[in-house]
């Protein structure tokens, strides 16, 4: 893993993305506070020659950097926001050191570059949609084409994946408080509306199909076990391969929600805790030129698979050409959003990973900033 890892990266350069990493890794943040993360990298940029336009598109966390002549541009997409409670499980440290360091590394050849090349910083991936926030923006208005990485639990080298668009939702049950001993009868309990909701949706699964899923957690059971919960609720995520399938999947929800109410005498708003994620639409060209370079590389990069998971690079993926390169972490397959996962996104294997991320990347951005017919089509398979 890791062939020729960092070929054109010199080691002062090195030296800085891995304290990089390290250092977003050991200050995790979360959605649209990722303040101490931007500054790292915003330093690592200036102290390389670089200007930084902060707070992009009115998103307070959101950067970009650029090389290379006014217009059209490719931008490369850093993440580093952290997980709640478990911090960089995600390997988001990772994602923002190889398309910093991409940059960099491209920025050596502006004076060859027929279109820019952008870094651009992309907060809240895990909550919010940073992205989305960006395309409402304009930020992506002329971008011929977006590239990213991300870590991998699994062990192999990937791109031209697509990966599930998400929506989630918040129901709160409203019930009526009574005395749970001394007079249940006058309260209507707004936690077995909860718990309707979950038996509901666990008969519901079994007739989905095999991409699609559904995930929840309870947020609020109840004040005191002895007052009938007059308020509970809970979020879910519900998760399918295309928009259609979402849209479908919403109704459903909705009416299981509704008639765990209409059981439990209860009353059930639903409301969209987040965005939606798009599925993923990996441009058929780009993972033609990715696979090229991680083979050059001594790798054999895996394509066509679908990852059950959801990210706002797919809504990018829906309005420009883009795809990413899904990379290990590890020796043996791990479970992603877990502690095994944070502690090898920090990893002397991930790093080194990294490092050959970096040198893919670098080289396909300047590919595309420089060859007008590979943009050309590019463009014709958006």
């Amino acid at each position: 893993m890791g062939a020729r890892e960092g070929r054109d990266i010199a080691s002062s350069l090195k030296d800085d993305l891995l304290a990089l990493s390290r250092d977003i890794h050991s200050h995790p943040e979360l959605a649209y506070h990722e303040r101490r993360a931007v500054e790292r990298i915003a330093d690592v940029l200036g102290r390389n020659g670089h200007k930084v336009e902060l707070s992009l598109g009115g998103v307070g966390t959101a950067f970009r950097a650029r090389v290379g002549p006014p217009g059209p541009s490719v931008a490369l997409l850093a993440e580093y926001d952290a997980l709640p409670e478990i911090g960089h499980a995600c390997g988001h440290n990772l994602i923002a050191m190889t398309n910093a360091g991409a940059f960099l590394v491209a920025a050596r050849q502006a004076d060859r570059l027929e279109v820019g090349i952008e870094l651009v910083g992309t907060p809240a991936e895990e909550s919010g949609g940073g992205k989305i926030d960006l395309i409402d923006s304009g930020v992506f208005r002329h971008t011929v084409a977006a590239l990213s990485s991300h870590p991998s639990g699994g062990i192999a080298w990937e791109c031209g994946t697509t990966s599930l668009g998400v929506v989630v939702k918040r129901a709160g049950f409203r019930g009526a408080a009574a005395h749970a001993a001394y007079s249940p009868h006058e309260g209507r309990n707004a936690l077995n509306g909860v718990i309707r909701l979950f038996v509901g949706v666990d008969g519901w699964r079994q007739h989905l199909p095999g991409d699609a899923r559904v995930h929840g957690i309870v947020t609020k059971g109840g004040a005191a076990q002895n007052i009938v919960p007059e308020f509970a609720e809970a979020v879910f995520g519900l998760r399918a391969r295309t928009i259609e399938e979402l849209r479908g999947m919403e109704t459903m929800f909705g009416d299981i929600a509704r008639g765990a109410a209409l059981q439990t005498g209860t009353e059930v708003a639903i409301t969209d805790e987040m965005r939606l994620y798009a599925p993923t639409k990996p441009n058929a060209r780009l993972a033609e030129l990715l696979m090229d370079e991680m083979r050059q590389r001594g790798l054999d990069p895996k394509t066509g698979d679908v990852v059950m998971a959801s990210t706002d690079f797919g809504n990018v993926s829906q309005v420009v050409p883009a795809d990413y390169i899904g990379f290990p972490v590890n020796a043996q397959p791990i479970p992603g959003h877990s502690h095994v996962m944070r502690e090898a996104s920090a990893s002397d294997l991930a790093h080194r990973n990294a490092l050959t991320v970096i040198d893919v990347l670098a080289s396909a951005a300047v590919r595309i900033a420089t060859d007008a017919s590979l943009r050309s089509e590019l463009m014709r398979g958006r």
